[in-house]
């Protein structure tokens, strides 16, 4: 960084001498004959950033002049009090050495030994080692972008060039029009706003910052040439993180930007954290909901706005569960599977089925759900579901022709109703059947189920993949099925690649068995009209030709092409 010092001297001849020989030692030297010159160098010093001075050398007069005893005054006020000082003078008069014994930072230097101000001036500057490194000339912070608004010309493109000269990417307005346009045609990290503005405020700007929308996540700092509390005040409570200060010197000011830009950097990992365990959570458990012990709504995934038809999640974060669930708010928490109608905000009613699971310590209630095949519909005051000979619309009852488990029809019944009603659905739904082997130490391949005590365990895990009701099903002896929603088509080829692996990789004590897989999948989306038993057996099909080709190997039907469970080097 630059040295820059402020030199007083009314003689000609030693301020032209001291001038020469500061420069000769690698500062930058601000000369002036006044003392009321130095008052006015030290008031407009801070006008341009970067250009603050490292320390004075004051000539003191040999007489006592008015001018001489103001500017010593304001060196002794708390702006300047760390600002070092060294006085030149041609005697040592009682009065110079109290004044220099009074102040800190201050030392006196006789002319004729003018040329030891080099070791004077790095024992009160303190230039070492740590300082010249504290800011590189160039890093890499181009990560943070940053938006300085001030409709001073000077100020801005002075900040520019120190925050560039830092590596942030930096962008510039003079205007609150011009700061909104800029904030909102590219993400902004860290705002730096000038409190006075010519047509208003930093503390609004600050507000109508960060409360739009358009314009995202922002950090607002303000920046102000006075202490005064009230601009603090109201800089802060319009939701800047910090007050800046014109007169600060431009290490500290970059201190205050590196700071905010660390934890710019940790709230993205954060975000980014946040962002795998909402996938991971929508995964493995559908559509969450997350009461607090006070009862109040605080948290809903994606797929549980999807699943309540709503697009955004402000409508229920911070409700009362009883106002939006049923009377009494969810009913007893343990495996059990609950049906209701829920009133969501606006007044409208859906028919949900979930499980209630009770967390502790913390006492927070989470909701697993999903919207209700067939609608319950309320008789006796009750809620109860439709049961019996009732089927989705538009299908057909399934003769059970491929031998499947009683206890896989509320999957049946559910594989119906996306059949029916996939045309109204964000997601897109696929099909995907799978047989599980165990491969004994010989290399012979046999049916998982064979072996109970692992095959318990193989059932355990590929059930609990999916948390949605009826999402997951054994088909047959060692055939499961599962109903897995996704956005894009690239989505579900990695959830079932992951399923493979999962069960490939299952822990278990006999380690001289290994477990093997085999499936196919089909996408539900086109196939409307279609009926239940053609589906099943064309996927069944679709199985056994993967059996035959070789083990840990899924069929994309609709691609018709094989995926490996590990992806091939």
């Amino acid at each position: 960084m630059t040295n820059r010092l402020l030199l007083v001297e009314p003689s000609a001849t030693m301020r032209y001498v001291l001038d020469k020989h500061a420069q000769s030692l690698g500062f930058v030297v601000d000369a002036t004959e006044s003392y009321k010159g130095a008052v006015e160098a030290l008031d407009k010093q801070y006008q341009q950033f970067g250009t603050e001075y490292t320390g004075l050398l004051f000539g003191w007069p040999t007489a006592p002049q008015i001018e001489a005893d103001e500017l010593a005054s304001l060196l002794e006020q708390s702006a300047y009090k760390e600002l070092p000082v060294v006085v030149m003078s041609t005697d040592m008069r009682a009065e110079t050495r109290a004044w220099v014994a009074e102040r800190e930072h201050t030392a006196v230097l006789p002319w004729k030994e003018y040329q030891r101000l080099e070791a004077l001036l790095q024992r009160l500057i303190e230039i070492d080692a740590d300082d010249t490194v504290a800011f590189p000339g160039r890093v890499d912070n181009s990560d943070i972008h940053l938006l300085i608004v001030d409709d001073s010309a000077t100020i801005r493109y002075s900040l520019r060039d120190l925050f560039q000269l830092q590596g942030y990417r930096v962008s510039l307005a003079a205007t609150q029009v011009e700061a909104i346009q800029q904030a909102t045609a590219e993400p902004v990290d860290i705002a730096i706003l000038d409190f006075y503005l010519t047509e208003t405020t930093g503390d609004l700007l600050c507000r109508e910052l960060v409360t739009s929308e358009a314009v995202g996540d922002i950090i607002c700092t303000v920046l102000t040439g006075t202490y005064s509390d009230h601009i603090i005040k109201r800089s802060l409570r319009a939701g800047a993180v910090e007050c800046m200060f014109k007169n600060e010197s431009s290490e500290l000011l970059l201190s205050r930007i590196d700071a905010i830009s660390r934890f710019v950097r940790q709230r993205r990992g954060l975000q980014a954290e946040c962002a795998l365990l909402e996938e991971a959570l929508e995964t493995m458990a559908g559509a969450v909901l997350v009461i607090d012990s006070d009862h109040r709504i605080s948290y809903v995934n994606d797929a549980g706005l999807q699943e309540l038809y709503l697009d955004n999640r402000k409508l229920l974060i911070g409700q009362q569960c009883e106002a939006l669930l049923e009377t009494g708010g969810p009913q007893s928490a343990g495996e059990e599977q609950h049906s209701a109608n829920w009133r969501l905000p606006g007044g409208k009613t859906i028919s949900i089925d979930y499980q209630h699971i009770l967390t502790q310590p913390a006492g927070r209630s989470l909701l697993r759900f999903a919207r209700a095949q067939i609608p319950i519909a309320s008789s006796a005051g009750k809620a109860e579901k439709k049961v019996g000979n009732s089927q989705a619309p538009g299908t057909e009852s399934l003769n059970n022709p491929l031998m499947l488990e009683p206890s896989s029809k509320p999957f049946i019944r559910q594989m119906q109703w996306y059949l029916s009603n996939a045309g109204n659905l964000d997601d897109r739904v696929s099909l995907m059947v799978m047989d599980v082997f165990v491969q004994d130490v010989s290399g012979q391949i046999h049916k998982a189920n064979e072996y109970p005590a692992l095959f318990a365990r193989v059932e355990a895990l590929l059930q609990g993949i999916h948390k949605r009701p009826a999402h997951v099903a054994k088909l047959t002896g060692n055939r499961f099925g599962f109903l897995l929603r996704h956005r894009e088509e690239t989505q579900v080829y990695l959830l079932v690649r992951k399923i493979m692996q999962l069960c490939i990789e299952l822990e278990h004590e006999d380690k001289t068995l290994g477990l093997t897989c085999s499936g196919s999948l089909l996408s539900l989306v086109d196939k409307k009209g279609h009926s239940m038993e053609t589906l099943l057996k064309h996927v069944f099909k679709g199985v056994e030709l993967v059996s035959s080709k070789g083990p840990d190997q899924i069929l994309l039907m609709d691609l018709r092409r094989m995926l490996n469970a590990y992806p091939t080097k």
